[in-house]
């Protein structure tokens, strides 16, 4: 019986320390998309829009509070411009499509309003995306 004890509060202790996926309950509207916070790859967070489009924030994983600006790049499998320079894509695999990110959170607690300026490639921003958090 203590054998069993022993080897329940190990499967226990292990299922508890395996990586946690990000909050899936951090959802966006935008203008153009629904944006659904994804998960978090070390320190980058990643967030998902549309049926194929991809956001890697840099050293936005794990904060939930007093959120300031923060940069990244977004990912497609196709967009109006092919940028000359490739980035990872969501798959891990390099993509010509993509452009910068800054992303400033407007609200210090959860759920925060954002704005994003978006650019092609590595270009000047040419567009500002508002985040609205959809609560339940």
């Amino acid at each position: 019986m203590k054998k069993n004890y022993v080897f329940l509060t190990l499967a226990l202790l292990i299922c508890t320390a395996s990586p946690q996926k990000a909050l899936a309950d951090e959802v966006w509207t935008t203008e153009e998309y629904k944006v659904v916070y994804q998960e978090d790859r070390n320190k980058t967070a990643v967030w998902r829009y549309g049926r194929d489009g991809v956001i890697f924030i840099d050293g936005l994983a794990g904060v939930f509070n007093d959120r300031g600006s923060y940069n990244g790049y977004w990912v497609q499998k196709s967009s109006s411009v092919r940028c000359d320079t490739y980035r990872e894509g969501a798959d891990g695999k390099p993509t010509y499509h993509w452009g910068r990110f800054k992303v400033t959170f407007i609200d210090p607690k959860f759920p925060s309003r954002w704005k994003a300026d978006i650019s092609l490639c590595d270009r000047d921003p040419m567009m500002t995306l508002n985040g609205t958090p959809i609560t339940k």
